[in-house]
């Protein structure tokens, strides 16, 4: 019996160095290959996940509601009025208050914050004041806080028994590029009373000229 006779399966080529087959040649020549598709689809799959982020980012972006408040001396929390009690502010018509909104990002992407506003009535009883609002980043699940300045004003369309109730906040900015809307509840709502506003002096008691709401 001959060599080749015992070794069928052996096949020794020009410059193939002793003992290499054939089936091992490809083997090797494919495990490359699967490596070049295995990183291709991998960045493919990031790719496509970094898009879809992109794509949604606006639908992402959660905000906590948030807890307002004031100095002492503009308001007054009311506990058991409503089911987290109520802010409630007095009007010191002309004057102004400070309001502080804490923004809690509940969201894994990034919120850059670019305007805070109240949702008000037609006539609110407080008129914002000062420029926009400086920028506020919030990282994923990140947090910061904005400041508001209002006047107490427009005194002239309320009765004696009228108030404002602020419920929400529009938060206007970016994520990933990507315009962001929010209207978020207010944890604790705001209300402005006017009974403390009979002498408004805005009013001047001719009929016709106080339009009442």
């Amino acid at each position: 019996m001959s060599l080749l006779d015992a070794r069928p399966d052996r096949t020794l080529g020009p410059g193939s160095p002793a003992g290499t087959t054939s089936a091992g040649s490809s083997a090797e020549a494919r495990a490359p290959r699967r490596t070049r598709r295995a990183r291709a689809a991998a960045v493919g799959g990031l790719l496509a996940l970094v898009a879809g982020a992109w794509a949604l980012a606006p639908q992402a972006v959660l905000v906590t509601d948030p807890v307002p408040s004031v100095p002492a001396a503009d308001g007054l929390l009311v506990e058991g009025y409503g089911p987290s009690g109520t802010l409630a502010l007095h009007y010191r018509y002309g004057q102004r208050t400070a309001l502080t909104i804490p923004l809690d990002n509940a969201s894994v992407v990034p919120f850059r914050v670019t305007g805070v506003e109240l949702v008000e009535p037609t006539y609110p009883l407080l008129a914002p004041v000062g420029g926009p609002v400086e920028p506020v980043e919030l990282g994923p699940f990140g947090d910061g806080e904005v400041v508001l300045e209002f006047e107490f004003t427009n005194c002239r369309y309320y009765h004696e028994r009228a108030n404002n109730t602020y419920e929400q906040v529009r938060l206007t900015g970016t994520s990933l590029g990507r315009e962001v809307t929010r209207t978020v509840d207010l944890a604790v709502p705001l209300v402005v009373h006017s009974q403390v506003i009979i002498n408004c002096p805005e009013r001047t008691f001719v009929r016709g000229d106080d339009r009442r709401i």
